[in-house]
């Protein structure tokens, strides 16, 4: 790989069919982000230069890279970034990559609240803040703090804040599911989490991509409900009476939690929301 003229067209080539040789789901397309992050350039600059030569350093920092995909790691958390709902977040391996499933959940908030409204966001598993922060860039009168049991996700959470100029508006705390606010008098408009809902079954067929993110956002206990026992039971002391609930929820998991939610006895008028794969993606109660 090192001996001869590696242009940029032939380094992507010979990237995708490694990936292939390694079941990559989308090959050409991990190279190019990959490539692209590496030479400092969008993705369009690789096709201008497409004969371009790379030099040594750059080969090497880019074998690096792809040894690191080849590992499992996703593109995300090597290059440090993931778009989502049109903002760019940080990202890294002490994080859950934000996905488009995860859209669902901002989108339908963004088209139940008025945008110029003053309200107060509660995100329950707030991982990089990428829910939190979304809802805070697209609602610009709204305020809202984030509780999250790891300190390293917190880490990157407070960069997220900064760099989306959001410091102002948002905090976020070490806390286990609720522990932080135990005992508060305040109430929020909104409570929103996306919190780990895999199977403890399912977590052994797991890609390993998804298995180099961390096991504690996404193991939910034998059924998958645990921590949404815990929303259901607990959400109540901290919404206000007309408030809602919204959680993303895993496959088929709509209905027991939903249930959940009115056996709580604090929610009713229980919704659902599909993703952009017809899945019920999300969860939406309303607090009596």
């Amino acid at each position: 790989m090192n001996k001869e003229i590696w242009t940029v067209g032939r380094i992507l080539q010979w990237t995708e069919q490694y990936f292939q040789s390694k079941e990559m789901y989308s090959p050409r397309l991990d190279g190019e982000v990959l490539l692209s992050h590496m030479l400092g350039k969008d993705r369009i600059y690789l096709y201008t230069h497409y004969d371009q030569p790379l030099i040594q350093s750059e080969l090497d920092a880019y074998r690096a890279l792809v040894l690191e995909r080849a590992k499992g790691r996703s593109v995300a958390s090597i290059i440090g970034m993931k778009e989502f709902m049109g903002l760019p977040f940080k990202v890294n391996e002490h994080v859950l990559i934000p996905r488009p499933d995860t859209e669902t959940l901002v989108e339908h908030i963004l088209g139940t609240v008025s945008a110029d409204a003053s309200v107060r966001i509660l995100d329950v598993c707030s991982g990089p803040g990428t829910i939190l922060l979304s809802l805070l860039h697209y609602l610009p009168n709204a305020t809202g703090i984030g509780l999250e049991i790891s300190p390293l996700a917190i880490d990157v959470a407070c960069k997220n804040l900064n760099s989306l100029g959001l410091s102002d508006r948002a905090q976020f705390f070490e806390s286990n599911m609720f522990s932080y606010i135990k005992g508060s008098t305040e109430c929020f408009d909104i409570i929103v989490s996306n919190p780990p809902y895999i199977t403890s079954e399912d977590m052994k067929t797991l890609s390993t991509e998804v298995l180099n993110e961390p096991h504690i956002a996404l193991e939910g206990g034998a059924d998958g409900l645990d921590f949404y026992r815990i929303l259901a039971s607990e959400s109540g002391a901290y919404c206000i009476s007309g408030g809602i609930i919204a959680m993303e929820v895993g496959i088929n998991q709509h209905e027991a939690v939903g249930q959940l939610l009115i056996e709580s006895g604090d929610f009713t008028h229980i919704q659902y929301a599909k993703d952009l794969s017809n899945i019920q993606r999300v969860v939406i109660g309303s607090h009596i």
